[in-house]
């Protein structure tokens, strides 16, 4: 059968007929298609259908997403890596936060709201914590612990069972500031916070929220974590809470002993900071439930059968889940996710047809994983990047695809995350050999590294990046995907509007298809391994 067909059996919108199609002319595929718009629109209408609900962990609807991966893989040749599986099925633990949660400041009076998410939200990880759990009080400044920078806010003390008072973010993060400026390094996004408390033996964190150090408002914080939240029990969380403060509450709690929060902050800038006690009890009341439910993610592989084939894997990713439907919206309720991560999975279907046509000309084997749990702090690419189906040595790199552009074409594009490693050397000669200017990283306070799947891969020692459009639109208005990419930001993102748009481009995504093409490429002639750079917080371990 040849990928004409199959997108015909794509089309027709159910996974079955696609698998009952495929069964009856198993291996017949004989012509060498190019990815096509067609291609990517297919796999979006059906990804992003109601049918699928939003694709929420743990629902019907991405158990059929999980299917539609593996049928794809199964029909286009791809080998199973999970003992014969194309499923990798790992637990996750379910927990949704107290509405009736209590944070209490003992020492000197410290007025908070009554009801959680006003001016506080918090939850446990932990099934086995008390329903009140107590520590002193320690303001930690940033809590930044980064020895290849000569920084390190805890210098030495002891925070084993404190409760931590955290800022957002991380020192200097302004233009010329210490670090990286006003880019987010790995140390501002605060699930780094909440490991490093847990590694610190704290007995809870609270950051203090603000909108830009956060790089988003109180309101989100409220609607995420007023709905269910999904963690790794592998991970044994030792945190008995976790959660995050106003800023006006964190004032408050400071002026009760008797500091100001402005000098504390301004101190926490510097590298001499050091924890300081507050002379304070935080005391968390909360009762939550727990439910476990299987994670999967769906992974196929392609054998190199070049001549000078080499025992390496590239991974290529993508998310496949998103936040599924909230029954308290009136008319449409379902998060279809077309754009974030639909378009993405489009193309990694799409390249996985493509490269099965191809096996002989592929030095190294590439490996296709579609993984679970994206929006639930890349749980999904957390398990895969710690239990590989292939030797963690022999892997080259990661090659994300997330959000993919389907708004046209662009004259340049970027990389993110690229310059941790030196991939960012083989993302420029790629763009360069599809006539695309190569453009710094944009957004960077916003930290978009930390917030996708790559950065699984980095915190095991793979280099990974994420392939973005760039900012200047092919034809007569320059400014046109722009545009459309930040009205998609300020109207659709995380919103029940992301659905497919009859405008949508494709040549846009066709180009980041192409892109990652030269990209695998490029890796396979290499023969050194890419290395991340002195100040990248990520390394290889020995023998990679």
């Amino acid at each position: 059968m040849n990928r004409e067909t199959i997108r015909k059996s794509v089309l027709a919108g159910a996974a079955a007929v696609l698998v009952a199609s495929l069964a009856s002319c198993q291996g017949s595929r004989s012509r060498m298609e190019p990815v096509t718009a067609d291609e990517l629109a297919a796999h979006i209408r059906y990804l992003s259908s109601d049918q699928l609900e939003g694709r929420a962990v743990g629902t019907n609807g991405i158990e059929l997403a999980a299917r539609y991966h593996e049928d794809y893989f199964r029909s286009m040749g791809l080998e199973p890596p999970f003992a014969g599986s194309y499923r990798q099925s790992f637990p996750l633990v379910g927990t949704t936060p107290d509405p009736q949660a209590s944070l209490e400041i003992a020492g000197p009076s410290v007025s908070l709201l009554p009801a959680p998410r006003d001016e506080f939200v918090v939850l446990t990880e932990r099934q086995d914590a008390p329903p009140e759990a107590a520590g002193e009080l320690v303001y930690g400044g940033y809590l930044v612990q980064a020895p290849e920078r000569d920084w390190d806010d805890i210098k030495g003390m002891d925070l084993a069972g404190k409760v931590l008072l955290v800022e957002v973010n991380e020192p200097g993060n302004r233009p010329g500031g210490v670090f990286d400026g006003e880019a987010m390094t790995y140390y501002g996004r605060w699930p780094y916070k909440f490991q490093k408390a847990d590694e610190l033996g704290a007995a809870g964190v609270l950051i203090i929220h603000d909108d830009k150090g956060a790089a988003y408002g109180w309101d989100v914080l409220r609607a995420s974590w007023g709905s269910e939240n999904f963690f790794l029990p592998d991970r044994r969380p030792g945190l008995l809470f976790e959660g995050w403060v106003s800023g006006p509450a964190a004032d408050r709690i400071l002026a009760a002993a008797k500091l100001d929060r402005r000098a504390l902050r301004e101190k926490a800038e510097t590298p001499d900071f050091a924890p300081v006690p507050l002379g304070l009890t935080a005391k968390v009341r909360e009762r939550q439930p727990f439910r476990s439910v299987d994670g999967v993610n769906v992974a196929g592989i392609i054998r190199a059968k070049a001549p000078a084939a080499a025992k390496r894997t590239i991974v290529l990713s993508a998310h496949y889940d998103h936040f599924g439907r909230d029954r308290t919206l009136a008319g449409d309720q379902i998060y279809n996710g077309a754009v974030d991560n639909c378009s993405a999975s489009a193309a990694l279907l799409a390249l996985a047809g493509y490269f099965a046509q191809r096996p002989d000309k592929l030095k190294n084997d590439l490996c296709f994983v579609a993984v679970t749990a994206e929006e639930q702090l890349l749980l999904g690419s957390d398990y895969f990047a710690r239990h590989l189906p292939v030797d963690p040595n022999s892997v080259v790199a990661d090659i994300n695809l997330e959000m993919v552009n389907v708004w046209g074409e662009t004259e340049d594009v970027f990389a993110i995350g690229a310059d941790q490693s030196d991939l960012d050397f083989v993302c420029r000669e790629a763009a360069g050999k599809l006539g695309l200017r190569y453009i710094p990283e944009r957004n960077r306070e916003l930290g978009f590294f930390y917030r996708s799947d790559q950065l699984s891969f980095a915190r095991a020692g793979i280099p990974g990046v994420w392939l973005s459009q760039g900012i200047v639109a092919r034809g007569p208005d320059p400014g046109l995907v722009q545009r459309k990419f930040e009205d998609y930001r300020a109207a659709k993102y995380h919103k029940v509007s992301d659905e497919i748009q009859p405008d949508w481009d494709f040549r846009g995504a066709l180009q980041i298809v192409g892109w990652a093409q030269e990209i695998v490429g490029l890796l396979q002639d290499r023969e050194a391994l890419p290395q991340f750079g002195p100040t990248s917080p990520f390394k290889r371990q020995p023998g990679k």
